[in-house]
């Protein structure tokens, strides 16, 4: 195994950069508690509820919110 084997690995890909277990999950995939809890978060103050629902990530085990919009391999 080289070191250029890591720059192509997905394997942490869509993983919770906070608490490195819960899935990043977008708006859709959200329960309504858990739109809820979401819709409570500190950056409801920043972004439009249109914004986020579109854009951001949600991790459900921490509640980290993904505010860049990068996007995610299918």
């Amino acid at each position: 195994m080289s070191d250029a084997d890591y720059t192509t690995s997905t394997q942490g890909e869509g993983r919770c950069p906070r608490c490195a277990e819960g899935r990043l999950k977008a708006w859709y995939e959200l329960s309504a508690e858990e739109r809820e809890v979401a819709a409570r978060l500190p950056a409801s103050a920043d972004f439009t509820p249109a914004e986020r629902a579109a854009r951001h990530l949600f991790c459900t085990r921490c509640w980290f919110e993904e505010t860049s919009g990068a996007p995610r391999n299918a």
